[in-house]
C-alpha cells in the first residue's frame, strides 16, 4: 500500500508518497524485492523531501535503520539522504502509537536544477537490514517557481 502525505512549503501543496515496510501495494519481483513507483511534484531549485524509510519494533525503537542508495540518478537535478528523526505512518494497531513522536530513519531529499521544469525521476534501493529490499521508482513532475 502506498502512503499520501501532503506539506505545506513556500504556499504550495506538494505531494508525498512513500512506501511504508509492511504493507502490502508493492511488486515483488523473481529475486524478491519488492519494486514500486512514486508520484511526486518539487518547486523548481527547491529542496523538497520526496519520502522516508525506518523500520521500528512494536515498542517505538528502530528495529533496524534503513540504508538508501541511489540506483539511477535523476537527469535534471540531485538527491541526498538524510539520516533524522522521522514521524512514521503505520497503520496496523501495534504501531499506530509510534506516530506521534519522531523515530530514527532516513529521509530523501531532491533538488532540481535551478530554472528546470518538466519531468525528472530517479530511482533508489532501501535495504531494512532483516531481509526486506524494495526498489523505488520516483517520478517527479518539476514546477515553475
Amino acid at each position: 500500500m502506498l502512503r499520501l502525505r501532503f506539506l505545506k512549503e513556500n504556499h504550495i501543496s506538494i505531494s508525498l508518497i512513500s512506501v511504508i515496510l509492511g504493507l502490502s501495494g508493492c511488486v515483488t519481483s523473481t529475486d524478491g524485492i519488492q519494486k514500486s513507483q512514486d508520484q511526486s511534484r518539487a518547486l523548481s531549485g527547491e529542496r523538497t523531501k520526496m519520502g522516508q524509510s525506518y523500520n521500528l519494533n512494536a515498542d517505538c525503537t528502530a528495529a533496524t535503520i534503513p540504508k538508501v542508495r541511489l540506483v539511477q540518478a535523476p537527469a535534471h537535478g540531485s538527491v541526498n539522504f538524510v539520516s533524522e528523526g522521522v514521524y512514521s505512518n503505520y497503520k496496523e494497531s501495534q504501531r499506530v502509537k509510534c506516530n506521534s513522536r519522531k523515530s530514527p530513519g532516513v529521509s530523501e531529499y531532491y533538488s532540481s536544477q535551478t530554472g528546470y521544469f518538466g519531468k525528472d525521476m530517479y530511482k533508489v534501493r532501501v535495504s531494512y537490514g532483516e531481509g526486506t529490499v524494495k526498489d523505488v521508482t520516483v517520478n517527479i513532475n518539476v514546477i515553475k517557481n
